[in-house]
């Protein structure tokens, strides 16, 4: 994020650093949160930047020492760098829009749950992580429950994510619809169902991950693969996928109609 204001400020590894009197190699590791940097020091780097506005230089230095406290660095062996990256993000985030079609996205996944879908991935690398990856999972939802500012999630879900995954006992599916309907209580979750014979919308092609920021960070788009993810922050990308989300949301059940097909699924009760 640091990086990015450096860009608009014209500056390269060079010249910032040597506000700093450090060595440009030093800049890089802290732009990519490989070393840890000062209040003061993040407050000089945006003095140097143009940054001066006070509101905007606070939000700015809790966001960047806040990435600094990272409790996924005990994972770091198990992480690829884009999945890191999206959990820094998600940390950070004021809201967070997701669609994934087949699966319960990774925020909402109980831990049986969540072993299940990892252990059907074709890696033998994260079959053997299997463990660490579902402990991941289970504390990246401290962003939905801390008692502090918690992010907005909105998420739209497929019907068809709401049969068991591969190697998942009806038992587990169970408890994982529960899950679904206990978070969807809290006012900063809303849980959306898309069902099966819904007409055409963007979903179809891509799943999706929007996340909005603090001021002045804008954007990011997430797109989830195999070998791991694309982050998109050209704004016009971003516009594009928030617009998809929003035609995706629409196409989906309302809440309350979304609450009841999950209920029905956990009674065992499907769809004519």
């Amino acid at each position: 994020m640091l990086r990015r204001f450096r860009k608009a400020a014209g500056m390269n590894g060079v010249q910032a650093a040597a506000v700093l009197g450090w060595e440009s190699t030093r800049l890089s590791r802290v732009e990519t949160g490989q070393y840890l940097i000062k209040a003061s020091e993040v407050e000089d780097l945006l003095a140097a930047y143009g940054v001066t506005d006070p509101e905007t230089v606070h939000g700015i230095t809790d966001v960047v020492q806040s990435h600094q406290r990272r409790w996924w660095a005990a994972y770091e062996e198990v992480l690829p760098k884009p999945y890191a990256d999206s959990i820094a993000l998600e940390e950070a985030a004021v809201s967070i829009k997701t669609y994934f079609p087949q699966l319960i996205t990774a925020l909402l996944q109980t831990p049986a749950y969540a072993h299940s879908a990892i252990f059907s991935s074709p890696s033998p690398a994260v079959r053997k992580n299997a463990d660490s990856l579902v402990q991941v999972r289970q504390a990246r939802k401290m962003v939905l429950t801390r008692s502090e500012h918690p992010a907005l999630l909105d998420t739209v879900i497929d019907e068809s994510a709401l049969f068991p995954p591969s190697g998942a006992t009806p038992d587990v599916m169970r408890d994982q619809l529960r899950g679904l309907l206990d978070l969807s209580k809290r006012e900063n979750v809303t849980i959306r169902v898309m069902p099966l014979g819904a007409p055409a919308h963007p979903g179809l092609t891509s799943n999706m991950t929007v996340m909005d920021f603090r001021s002045p960070w804008p954007p990011v788009v997430l797109i989830d693969h195999l070998r791991g993810g694309v982050f998109l922050e050209d704004p016009e990308d971003v516009e594009a996928f928030a617009m998809a989300f929003d035609a995706v949301a629409a196409a989906a059940l309302d809440v309350d109609a979304s609450r009841e097909m999950i209920k029905d699924y956990m009674k065992g009760k499907t769809r004519d």
